[in-house]
């Protein structure tokens, strides 16, 4: 069964993803920043316990805090199962569907997240397969609700829906041209926020990933804030279509000889900082999704899945053991030669 950064869909050749995290807390519980141990603890493990009662949860993987280590937990959100938030967390827990479109995380800033991916655009589907999933855990909880305001949550940013769509971008022309920034302060006139996805230790964008979402969920409906995303998204992705199209028109040997050189290192290279191995894995992308490079075969490689393959606990994890930043960038190179697509 293939997971959502393994597949294309509506847009994929700037919408990597659709994302939809609902925010929920229990009733009978404090918000998570107010429980101590003892009781973050007692509701988690409640939460765990009723859950695994629903036999639609049945074939889900469990995790617990408890008993994973660090490059576990880091693994887990590299592949975006879980939040910076809960790596953050001593006592946490929760669940995961076996294609990883589904991920349930009990005691973050929540008492319980659940959040879907589809892959391209399609915030629609995300949605409903949320909605889903919260209905079932509705059916052994009851949630903190108020008939004016909607779901209660930790942050007041979230009251009302409870809910945060988001769309994960790639937009290699745009930011080679220096228009991100213009870009992002535009659409927070919209009650939207665009940052990147990935971060070198001095905030700078690596990959060329960009997350689109919504900021405030009060007063708007779940279609609402669908509608709304996706009306921005549209704008993003034919701004970058367009400066990609230039380019490639007006500079085509030059946009040729960069991918060429992009994948030529990625074949060779035999060692490969991350920093590296993401810019070269984005302009292949763009590349293979432009047409500038096509691959040998008909299977369709899916280069996020490599960007997700190449982060430093995924690595570690994929060859079971602690390694030296030497190591992990001579794994990485290994790694990136034993997936890369044949191309023609």
């Amino acid at each position: 069964m293939l997971r959502w950064f393994e597949q294309s869909g509506r847009n994929s050749d700037v919408v990597i993803s659709s994302r939809v995290r609902l925010a929920r807390n229990l009733k009978k519980y404090n918000f998570s920043l107010k429980l101590g141990v003892r009781e973050s603890r007692m509701m988690t493990d409640e939460v765990m316990s009723r859950l695994e009662t629903i036999t639609e949860f049945a074939e889900y993987s469990r995790y617990d805090f408890r008993d994973l280590d660090e490059e576990q937990k880091e693994a887990m959100k590299e592949r975006h199962l879980i939040s910076e938030y809960l790596l953050g967390q001593e006592i946490a827990a929760g669940f995961a569907s076996h294609d990883e479109n589904i991920s349930i995380m009990i005691n973050e800033e929540d008492h319980i997240r659940i959040q879907s991916y589809v892959a391209g655009m399609d915030a629609k589907k995300a949605y409903e397969l949320a909605s889903e999933v919260d209905d079932h855990i509705g059916t052994v909880f009851e949630y903190a609700y108020h008939d004016k305001y909607g779901y209660l949550t930790t942050c007041p940013s979230n009251v009302g829906t409870g809910m945060r769509v988001s769309y994960m971008l790639h937009l290699p022309a745009l930011t080679g041209n220096d228009k991100i920034s213009g870009i992002a302060s535009e659409v927070g006139r919209f009650g939207l926020v665009l940052k990147a996805v990935y971060t070198d230790t001095k905030g700078k964008c690596m990959g060329d990933i960009y997350q689109l979402s919504n900021l405030v969920t009060l007063g708007k409906s779940e279609q609402d804030l669908i509608e709304n995303i996706n009306k921005i998204a549209e704008q993003i992705i034919s701004q970058e279509r367009a400066v990609r199209k230039e380019f490639i028109k007006k500079r085509y040997m030059t946009a040729l000889d960069s991918v060429s050189r992009s994948y030529g290192i990625l074949k060779y290279a035999r060692k490969l900082t991350l920093a590296d191995g993401m810019l070269l894995l984005s302009q292949l992308r763009m590349g293979l999704e432009e047409g500038l490079i096509h691959e040998a075969s008909d299977y369709e490689t899916s280069v996020y899945q490599l960007m997700i393959g190449i982060q430093p606990a995924n690595l570690q994890m994929m060859n079971d053991k602690e390694m030296s930043q030497e190591e992990i960038d001579i794994s990485r190179s290994q790694f990136i030669r034993d997936n890369l697509p044949m191309i023609q």
